[in-house]
């Protein structure tokens, strides 16, 4: 450096015939690069002194002036603007890369001179547009703090002028076009220094290396050029030392041009450091300007040439690499049937815990609603007296509607006054149905004699008389007509299977068939035994009648509309098995067993439907996949394996020996994944050594330091919360050293002594057949550190200090999920673990008030079926299955022909609204609605929106509310529905909630224009180098998906046809740039990948519905892509067929629905691709032809399709079930085909043919 080199240094360079000499000019340094302190190669100087203090002033601006714990250092854009479209395809300027970032992410300073703008000028215009002042609140939660009070009197003056109530959380005029950054306004402010300073600091770091490199090269040049240097340099030949010196010398000089970088801007030297600050700004300005235009240069001529394409965080990529080889096998030809045992809620085991025991006089059946949280007040024995009016609610906090669970109870009396959906039912047919009143009225004992359902005939006597094998009648009229009906309702109920027989070698999805047939029945039962006039047929037809097949596809609809509303609940929804992953219920086993197997939480009865279903899905090799359609894994195989033994399977039962053999195997338990691995560690079955860190302290983070937990998807989030808190306390089973069984498994689940095993070193193993998403080695890294941090004596005050902290939050954070939740939580996994941990929060004390109540909502998540009892992957699919229902009969035309189906859906949905009924507002889940309480616990507004589920769950989603506000605004078309809430039988749904519901999907865009799930995307695509899952993929934070995009937009545009008023150019915006998302997001081949279903023919009915109805023209490039795409997978049967391999491979699955479809086709996917090509009006009319034709092929004699394949999936490796999926689709597909091309659908070419030319 020019502060310490001599004047010149000479370096002469021998050649074998003359000397010459070379003059290396000193290193002079610009004054913003000279070290401040004496030390020659100090990295401080003017210019790192100036871009650390602008760091440390940008965050603690940004910690300061932060709106919400969810900041989003990255999310740097104003909501609706387009500045440059290669940045825009990114997710908040940065993308699934850092180089996306590092490149792409200059337009932060455009950004920030327009929030400057913005802010001088007083206004939120975007792109000179003239867009409505908003009422919403702002879209990092909704979270409702304003900006200033400005902005609040702005949005109440608003409020007042759309005659809107305005409710106590504070709003904010930034609404839906603020910045998508948590810091507001800020955001931009905040970011661009804090990008300009990552890149000095990187200069400086830079300059001091080539400092430092300038001095060795120099003495290295030096000895190289004198002859006299003694060692290395001797034994290089001189015509290589002079080779080698050009070279060093041609290196100094590139080093001193470029540390004469801004020579010319400043001035070289300084001798006060007072004056190195401007000269310093100076620079710093300079450099940033340069670096930045040459960025855009480089980021524009990537994109030109196409080498380099930013893709968006949202993307979810091509074709996986690795495909899944391996495939489910079992037993071929097993059926398995439940006993009448079993059915009747009978158990038998040698287990400790349960006793032997014959059929009991009661069967399962599904309770829902009123009826469901009476049954569950009973069970706990809360019951104080009939004429208590608030027992229920003081106990069951929520709304009932939509719950459902399985018991073993008779029906329970109403609580005092209480109305119930039952009363409601009986309302709607007195008012609405015509001529039902002279129908009452006819004589008693002719209904009696005509009717062998009597009105005094309880369903759970039919319904055990349908699967009983020795049944006794007082007579043998009486007992044909019983039989007969018995017959009639199990085919009906068994989806085309043999009644009640479970084979997973044809099939592993069950058909519902217990539950079908207690809906049908129950349907009889107060419909005077008659059928709906669609299939009333059934009950005319004799045994050995021919079919009655369809003549047209509406007629086809009609009778699976006629079906669909025989298993409609009393409260309005479809229920139906949400099953399928197989470590959802393990989790709940090890839970119960840990806190010391209480028989109010899972009772004996309910261990052997449990040990039944984990028997029936075993597979060949012994193993068990990570959900029904998948081939064994070390996940699925070790978790079920364990929860089998916790429920009373003997070690020396052979399905238990083979279930073991797999295991040790594959090289035991320590190569499962780490979920199972935590399960283990409760338990006592694994040192928690053997498990990576999960540090409470993360949650004591600052907020907006760039990777905080509060950031991560809320599933994920969820998870880890209670995960963090269990590890932190190190909980383990209080027995787990006096147990003989935990013994035993100790045993069983290694391959070596369990005492021997050096725990520390099992963290990173796993299973290839587990490894979805493979630990990154950055994050393998980090939790090596972890690891050291939890267990070096060095670190222990530090833990000390924050860990009581962290593990106090946590513990805080569990209540309100609990309370936000009426103590259903977000999912099964954060619900056991919730329960676990209040457990352990509560001293082990079963009977504390948190631990009853976290009891009391386990039956929200079990289901029974012709397989056994299950865990679902939520408290079911309600509403969602519910909302697409409402919309299918609409698409039909149907709504008046079924009018009590459609009015109860109606009191279904408007029940079901999030904190919008004075049920719901009355919970403490509306206290935490609050401003504050979303601040601190990282929620986004509920209040307005639908749930995918249950009110009571207090979760909104966009695609959720989306499908529920549709299913309102269709039902807006009914004149019988309308007449009903005119006249008071129903209750109305003001247009105030539906502008609260549409405030939710505002506020839930992404500002790349998509709507995510719960939330906006908070984090960064690298995040997912962070993920510990390896079985997941894609969890990390919120993505953008197009399910979710069209459903919230379709929403937007349906809505803003019957209210053109409201926010008119915010949704108008909205949607458009939720069009130019889905259309940023298709594949090169035209499809869209399906993120929540299987998978290419769902994801391409959401792409082409959601741009038809943004006012995409139906001759789009895009659309018309996307056509070509879908008929080229027609099969030859007219049909499409996918299974579980597409969403696992993101590719379309080459042989189609090959295992559990027909030929290949499925009904399902086959609605999906004729309800995309409806709406995009194909113009292979034959296409659409032959896939009606298919479907209408494919349906029962009852109106019912058959079960085939799984249908949802999530996080990319797994499936779960819907079977509502197998009658709604194909109904709405049938419906819109009709709408779309008329009779034209039903003609067949060939006959047509025929007839021109005769």
């Amino acid at each position: 450096a020019a502060s310490y080199l001599e004047p010149s240094t000479v370096i002469e360079t021998s050649t074998t015939t003359t000397c010459e000499t070379e003059t290396i000019p000193p290193l002079s340094l610009p004054t913003p690069l000279q070290p401040i302190f004496s030390t020659p190669n100090a990295l401080i100087s003017p210019l790192f002194v100036l871009a650390v203090a602008m760091m440390l002033l940008s965050l603690l601006f940004a910690q300061k002036f932060s709106r919400s714990p969810l900041q989003q250092i990255g999310q740097v854009g104003p909501r609706g603007r387009k500045y440059h479209s290669w940045n825009e395809s990114t997710s908040g300027g940065c993308g699934g890369r850092f180089i996306d970032w590092w490149i792409f992410g200059g337009s932060v300073w455009i950004r920030a001179a327009l929030c400057l703008w913005d802010g001088m000028a007083g206004t939120h215009s975007s792109h000179g547009d003239n867009h409505d002042e908003s009422s919403g609140e702002n879209l990092f939660a909704c979270f409702g703090v304003a900006g200033n009070k400005a902005d609040e009197n702005a949005a109440d003056a608003y409020a007042k002028k759309e005659g809107e109530f305005t409710h106590d959380h504070t709003l904010s005029s930034t609404g839906i076009f603020g910045f998508d950054s948590s810091l507001g306004g800020f955001g931009p402010i905040c970011l661009a220094p804090i990008r300009a300073s990552v890149f000095l600091i990187g200069w400086c770091s830079v300059c001091s290396f080539l400092k430092i490199s300038y001095n060795e090269l120099v003495d290295f040049a030096t000895k190289l050029a004198d002859p006299a240097s003694a060692g290395y340099f001797q034994q290089i030949p001189s015509i290589y030392r002079e080779k080698i010196g050009n070279v060093v010398v041609s290196i100094l000089y590139f080093i001193q041009e470029v540390m004469n970088l801004g020579n010319d801007l400043v001035e070289k030297k300084s001798d006060a450091l007072e004056d190195a600050w401007l000269p310093t700004i100076a620079y710093a300005i300079a450099f940033i300007g340069v670096l930045e235009f040459s960025l855009y240069l480089i980021g524009s001529t990537c994109m030109l040439l196409r080498i380099y394409r930013p893709m968006g965080v949202s993307h979810p990529g091509g074709a996986r690499p690795h495909k899944i080889v391996r495939s489910p096998q079992w037993k071929e030809g097993k059926e398995h049937f439940m006993s009448q045992q079993l059915l009747s809620g009978g158990y038998s085991s040698s287990h400790d815990g349960m006793k032997e025991s014959g059929a009991l006089s009661n069967k399962w059946r599904c309770a829902v609603a009123h009826d469901s949280h009476r049954d569950t007040i009973k069970k706990f024995n809360y019951i104080k007296s009939q004429k208590d009016d608030d027992v229920s609610s003081s106990l069951m906090t929520g709304e009932p509607f939509g719950r459902q669970i399985w018991t073993l109870n008779e029906t329970q009396p109403p609580f005092g006054k209480e109305v119930t959906e039952d009363d409601i039912e009986n309302e709607l047919k007195q008012e609405l149905v015509p001529n039902l009143k002279e129908e009452k009225k006819m004589d008693e004992k002719t209904e009696e004699n005509n009717n062998i359902f009597g009105p005094l005939s309880p369903i759970g006597d039919l319904v055990q008389n349908i699967f009983s094998f020795d049944r006794e009648s007082e007579t043998s009229k009486e007992k044909s007509k019983q039989d007969e009906t018995s017959k009639l309702i199990k085919k009906m109920a068994s989806g085309g299977r043999n009644p009640m027989a479970f084979d997973p070698s044809k099939n592993p999805n069950s058909c519902d068939q217990i539950f079908r047939a207690q809906m049908i029945t129950s349907y009889l039962e107060k419909n005077d035994g008659k059928f709906p006039n669609d299939i009333s047929y059934l009950q005319d037809k004799g045994e050995n009648d021919e079919a009655n097949p369809p003549k047209t596809a509406m007629e086809a609809a009609k009778r699976g509309v006629a079906f669909y509303s025989l298993l409609q609940s009393t409260d309005g929804h479809w229920a139906g098995d949400y099953g399928g992953p197989h470590f959802l219920l393990p989790g709940l086993v090890v839970s119960w067993y840990v806190m010391g197997c209480p028989s109010v939480m899972i009772s004996p009865p309910q261990q052997a439907l449990m040990l039944h279903y984990f028997k029936v899905h075993q597979q060949a090799d012994g193993g068990w996949g990570t959900h029904i359609e998948s081939p064994s894994t070390m996940f699925g195989t070790v978790i079920c394996y364990l929860a089998a033994r916790l429920l009373g399977a003997q070690k020396d039962e052979d399905w238990i020996k083979s279930g073991r053999d797999f295991i040790q195997q594959e090289g035991g338990a320590v190569m499962t994944s780490s979920w199972a691995k935590f399960w283990l560690c409760l338990v006592g079955c694994m040192d928690w050594k053997g498990h990576n860190s999960v540090p409470p302290e993360m949650w004591l983070l600052p907020n907006w330091f760039p990777f905080h937990p509060g950031r991560m998807w809320c599933h994920c989030r969820m998870v880890y919360l209670p995960m963090g808190y269990l590890y932190g306390s190190r909980f383990i089973y209080s027995q787990a050293e006096t147990d003989p069984l935990i013994e035993e498994l100790r045993n069983e689940l290694y391959c070596e002594p369990y005492d021997s095993i050096e725990w520390d070193r099992t963290r990173h193993l796993v299973a290839s057949m587990d490894n979805y998403s493979p630990i990154p080695t950055f994050m393998k890294f980090a939790q090596n550190c972890l690891s050291m941090y939890e267990n070096w004596k060095v670190f222990r005050p530090f833990r000390d200090a924050f860990r009581k902290a962290g593990l106090d939050f946590c513990l805080e954070y569990m209540r309100a999920e609990d309370l936000q939740t009426n103590f259903i939580d977000i999912g099964p996994v954060n619900k056991a673990l919730n329960m676990v941990s209040a457990f352990h929060s509560a001293n082990n004390d079963i009977n504390d008030p948190a631990v009853r109540s976290h009891m009391m909502r386990v039956p929200d998540y079990l289901w029974v079926a012709e397989d056994g009892m299950k865990m679902q992957g939520y408290n079911g699919s309600q509403c969602w299955d519910t909302s697409f229902a409402i919309q299918a009969v609409w698409e039909c035309g149907l709504l008046d022909r079924f009018p009590i189906l459609s009015a109860k859906v109606w009191a279904f949905l408007e029940r079901t609204q999030i904190l919008s009924t004075e049920c719901s507002q009355s919970t403490p889940a509306y206290q935490y609605e609050s401003c504050d309480s979303r601040d601190k616990f990282y929620r986004h507004v509920s209040k307005g929106g639908w749930p995918f589920s249950t009110s009571a769950h207090g979760w909104p989603i966009s695609d959720c509310t989306g499908e529920g506000l549709k299913g309102v605004l269709a039902l807006m078309d009914s004149p019988v529905v309308m007449d009903g809430v005119k006249r008071g039988v129903l209750n109305d749904i003001e247009p105030k909630r539906l502008y609260d519901a549409v405030n939710v999907i505002l506020t839930l865009q992404n500002e790349d224009g998509g709507w995510a799930t719960y939330e906006n995307n908070r984090g960064f695509g690298w995040y997912e180098e962070l993920n510990p899952s390896e079985v997941f993929g894609d969890i990390m934070i919120d993505y953008s998906y197009v399910e979710c995009s069209m459903a919230s937009l379709t929403a937007l545009a349906d809505f803003h046809e019957k209210f053109p008023d409201h926010r008119t150019n915010e949704i108008t915006f909205a949607i458009k740039r939720g069009a130019e998302f889905m259309k940023s997001i298709q594949r090169e081949d035209g499809s869209w990948y399906g993120s929540w279903a299987c998978c290419f023919c769902y994801g391409c009915w959401f792409g082409i519905e959601g741009l038809i109805k943004s006012g995409e023209s139906a001759s789009s490039p895009a659309i018309q892509k996307c056509c070509q795409y879908l008929i080229s997978q027609q099969r030859a049967n007219g049909g499409w067929g996918e299974d579980f391999t597409s969403c696992y491979d993101k590719e379309y699955a080459a042989n189609g629905m090959q295992s559990y479809g027909d030929d290949g086709s499925g009904v399902v996917n086959t609605a999906w691709a004729l309800m995309a090509l409806s709406a995009a009006k194909c113009n292979d009319v034959e296409a659409v032809r032959k896939g009606v034709r298919y479907l209408m092929s494919r349906q029962l004699e009852c109106g019912d399709w058959p079960q085939e394949g799984i249908a949802g999936v999530f996080n990319r490796a797994c499936g779960i079930t819907y079977t509502a999926y197998r009658n709604v689709f194909p109904i709405w597909a049938l419906g819109r085909c009709v709408a779309t091309y008329g009779d034209n659908i039903d003609k067949d070419p060939c006959n047509e043919e025929h007839k021109s030319e005769s």
